[in-house]
This record gives C-alpha cells, structure tokens and sequence, in this order.
C-alpha cells in the first residue's frame, strides 16, 4: 500500500472516533480543576486567552523592585533547598499563515504538553486554533458530514458540524499531526484556504507571561495559553493534558471571586491574599492585582509537593510581564 493510501485510511478511521473532549481549551480547564475547587467558577476560555496586564507586579515580602520583566534564563541553585530560577523557553509555532479570514485578530502562540498551539479568539464564541504536535488532537465534536481532502499535497480529512464549526486534520511529511478547528465564523472554503495557506516557517517567539524568580529544581514549561502557566517536572512535561504541576493564572475582573472564609488570610507584598488548602496540602494561593484583577498559584501535590512556606516563597518571586 503507498503511504498516501496508508494515511487516508488511518486519517479516515480516526475521523470516524468519538471526541474525547469537549474542545481544547475544555481540556485545559478540566486539568486545571483537578487542583483548584473553585476553578470552575474562575476560568473560562477568556481567562486562557487573556492579554498578560499593562504594569508588572512583582510579590515580594519587603520592597518590591522597580518594574519590569527578569530576564528569563537559568540560574545558580540559590541556597535553600536546591531551588533555582527555572529556564521557560517560549513555545515557537512551525507553520505561518499565509492567508486568514478577517476578524480574527492577533494570533497567540501557546503550548500544551509536547504539542504546540496557534490560536484565535476574537470572541467568547468564536474562535481558530491549529495544534502540531506527534498524535493527533481532538475533533472537538462528533460533526456532521466527513470528507477527504488534500492539504498542501497530503490526504487530509474535513469534519464540518453545527455552529459554524469546521475541523481539518492532516499531516506533514515529518508525520507531525496538524489539527485545526474552527468554531462560530469562518466557512468551510475559508478554513480550507487557511489550512491550505500555512507554511513550514517558524512564527516568532510568544512572549512568556511570567516571570519566575526561583522553583523546585527540574521544573519547566508544561501549558502557556494566553495568561495562563503551568510548571511541572521532566515525566509531565509532554502529557497532552492542562494544568499538571505548579500553575499561574491572570484571572480578569469578570471572573475574580471573592475567598471563602475557611480560608487563611496572610500578606504577600503588602498584599492582601488568601491561602486554600486541603489536608493533603496548599492548594490555591490567590493574590489581588490592580483593576479588579487576580493573581493564583496553584499546585497540584501528586505532580509537585509543595508546603505552604514553599508555595508562599514561589508566589514571592512571580512577576507579571506586561
């Protein structure tokens, strides 16, 4: 059998499996709530792609330094515990779009586990994002109608449902495994054209949304989408699954919630903030920032065993990149 014969069989038995998520920024969700109880009620898929905020905050326990960003790079393990400054290096995308619907607004570059992200979202119910990574993404639907295709030469198959929603698949001659949906704008020709227009060229580097002074040692980049980080250790690196380790999140006015009141009142910075904790840990360490907007550490223990003293220390050394 000739591969391309190989491929749209396999394109075209995959397209005919059941979703196994909602949809991608659903699945980054779902993983966060598996360490915070009341993130439910704080993320959104506007919470995921919200801009990193104009003035960089930084935590500290005594004066804070002037603003602005600390260079992202590795550090010398500082003195207690083997902690150090963690090397994030900003996900790249591999393709560059050579044409795209109008409306759609600036691109962001994310990362979830191994696979890399490029996303549009102009709006809460409208939006585009193409994954690329070494397994094939979600459908994010059951859809409607499939068909086989081509995408820039390679059989590629096209999943079309309700509410505008258009997925295609395909892969590169590397057998990197390209996933785009499209959900609320865009026909079924446009998306096509879209997919048909990207280009084996490297798209700059995403700007990282935060800055961390020092962590755990071996902890790196897991999850960056939009406003929101997350860190975890060599073996969850390359899970395809949100919010594993230790995770940063920019919540916006809309969606910041006041504390509970089990739970503990302390001062970061001159900062009021509140600590949640279960017996198994810290949990969700949640600091206010300006204009109604906040700041959470969460952790998940079973990735990264935090005490409280440690999860404090980490929150002291974040800044928020503007």
């Amino acid at each position: 059998m000739m591969l391309e014969d190989d491929l749209r069989t396999t394109l075209a038995e995959r397209a005919a499996e059941p979703a196994v998520q909602p949809d991608l920024l659903g699945e980054v969700r779902t993983g966060i709530r598996r360490s915070n109880r009341r993130r439910a009620a704080v993320l959104g898929a506007a919470a995921l792609l919200v801009a990193a905020i104009a003035v960089p905050v930084v935590i500290t326990r005594g004066r804070a330094p002037a603003p602005g960003p600390v260079p992202l790079q590795s550090a010398p393990a500082d003195q207690v515990g083997g902690w150090q400054r963690p090397r994030l290096d900003p996900p790249t995308f591999p393709l560059t779009p050579g044409w795209t619907p109008s409306g759609l607004g600036e691109p962001r570059v994310g990362q979830l586990g191994s696979h890399v992200l490029l996303s549009y979202q102009p709006g809460p119910d409208v939006s585009l994002q193409v994954e690329v990574g070494n397994e094939p993404g979600s459908w994010e639907s059951e859809g409607e109608r499939d068909v086989v295709t081509t995408v820039s030469g390679r059989p590629a198959m096209v999943r079309t449902g309700s509410d505008r929603y258009v997925g295609v698949r395909w892969q590169l001659a590397d057998l990197r495994w390209v996933q785009l949906i499209s959900s609320g704008s865009g026909t079924e020709s446009e998306v096509l054209r879209f997919a048909r227009g990207l280009r084996l060229q490297t798209l700059p580097v995403a700007p990282v949304p935060f800055t961390v002074a020092t962590a755990p040692a071996g902890l790196g980049l897991q999850l960056m989408v939009g406003g929101q980080m997350c860190l975890a250790p060599p073996a969850l690196r390359k899970v395809r699954d949100g919010g594993r380790g230790l995770c940063l999140n920019v919540v916006p006015p809309v969606e910041a919630v006041e504390p509970d009141r089990e739970d503990e009142r302390l001062t970061i910075g001159g900062r009021p903030a509140t600590l949640a904790s279960t017996d198994e840990g810290p949990m969700t360490l949640t600091v206010p920032l300006t204009a109604g907007r906040q700041l959470t550490v969460d952790v998940t223990q079973e990735d990264v065993p935090l005490t409280r003293e440690q999860l404090i220390r980490f929150a002291e050394g974040v800044t928020v990149n503007g």
